[in-house]
């Protein structure tokens, strides 16, 4: 998301790593570009030129920008998707590369696609995009600065959550953002791509994964069986990073989480943990839940009369082998979403890092910097006086 604040030269730089590094055929690689509307000419504008610019070839050249992507089956599903996007008359942009050397693609023997760049329109444009799109092409959405918080939950509706990236100046979106995306990475004024180990532990949520991050803290007890049940002590990490840079990992409540158990101890025990971890409990009426609610929290504690797997984002569950079968194949009927199924051990403990989500912050702080007085301006100031602090 690019917001009017921003320096269009940072953010065009931090676009072109992000969408055509490796391909973009990394699994962080910026597919959708969101920006501004008052702010959207200059940034295409200056991101076509510089996408003209590129050197496509040779990826053993260190003057190549863009190698070839994996298989010719990739090449066939990217023509296809772009092909598709023009038929519905949307505007496609394909710079002209540079070539290194000019007959790369000959010499070389592989499949290159030249970068693309794909204006979907408004935020509801995202609903066109219905899978993930591997390779060196861009969608880009213009969106109103009255709609920033419905842009989000338009993100967060395609289900996927690996990485986001943010450029803005201004304090408040950047709290705002991260109060309300659902991301596994997230990334303030810099690129999206190339996270490092115990600097920027990776991993995403919903469809783009549900444990911990690599490089994490968690990671290491989920190779170790046996283990004593662990929940992190604090909601959040500060970790090392280079100067001008801030990194946080930070820990949030996985949502809503359901219990199953056939005794009112084990319901009882599902309750309290979920509940530690900040999550909302939801049960199935019965007797038995009936039986529960006094001594729990009684504000994220629900009853409902039929479980609704799409509404929860974990199941603690302690049922007989049959029962356990049943409920894990109905979770896994739920599309567009991953919800773990988290089950005791031989001693009855359960994982609690499951209960809980990372998310890594990464925050460019040195390129705040130009008009200092733009750093004091609040959110619902008018994008005129915004702009007008800018260029």
């Amino acid at each position: 998301i690019v917001d009017s604040s921003a320096l269009p030269e940072q953010v065009v730089g931090d676009v072109l790593q992000s969408a055509f590094d490796s391909a973009g055929q990394r699994c962080s690689a910026l597919r959708i570009l969101c920006v501004q509307e008052d702010v959207a000419e200059a940034v295409i504008g200056m991101l076509e030129g510089a996408m003209r610019e590129l050197v496509l070839g040779d990826p053993r050249s260190l003057a190549t920008d863009i190698g070839p992507l994996i298989d010719a089956d990739a090449l066939q599903r990217l023509s296809a998707h772009v092909d598709r996007m023009r038929a519905m008359g949307l505007r496609v942009f394909q710079a002209t590369p540079i070539a290194n050397p000019p007959d790369a693609a000959r010499s070389t023997g592989g499949c290159y696609r030249v970068p693309t760049l794909i204006e979907l329109g408004g935020s509801d444009g995202l609903s066109l995009l219905t899978e993930e799109i591997f390779g060196p092409v861009l969608h880009v959405v213009r969106w109103r600065r009255d709609e920033l918080p419905a842009l989000i939950d338009r993100i967060n509706a395609t289900g996927y959550g690996l990485t986001h990236g943010l450029h803005t100046r201004i304090d408040e979106t950047v709290a705002l953002v991260l109060d309300r995306i659902q991301a596994g990475n997230v990334y303030v004024n810099r690129n999206m791509i190339g996270a490092v180990v115990g600097v920027q532990p990776f991993g995403g949520l919903g469809l783009s994964g549900t444990g911990p991050k690599a490089g994490g803290p968690l990671y290491l007890r989920r190779l170790v069986r046996n283990l004593p049940p662990h929940l992190p002590s604090g909601l959040r990490e500060v970790l090392p990073g280079p100067t001008g840079e801030s990194n946080e990992l930070q820990y949030r409540p996985r949502g809503t989480v359901a219990c199953f158990a056939d005794d009112e101890r084990g319901l009882r025990l599902q309750a309290r943990l979920a509940q530690s971890a900040g999550n909302a409990v939801v049960m199935v009426r019965s007797q038995l839940t009936l039986g529960i609610q006094k001594g729990l929290d009684a504000a994220p504690l629900q009853l409902v009369d039929a479980f609704d797997a799409t509404t929860v984002d974990a199941v603690l569950a302690d049922l007989p082998s049959d029962r356990l079968a049943q409920l894990r194949a109905q979770v896994a009927k739920i599309e567009r979403k991953l919800v773990p199924v988290i089950v005791p051990d031989a001693n009855g403990s359960y994982d609690l890092s499951r209960l809980v989500v990372e998310r890594s912050v990464t925050i460019n702080t040195a390129a705040a910097g130009g008009n200092a007085a733009l750093l004091a301006i609040a959110a619902d100031e008018t994008d005129a006086e915004v702009t007008a602090g800018n260029f």
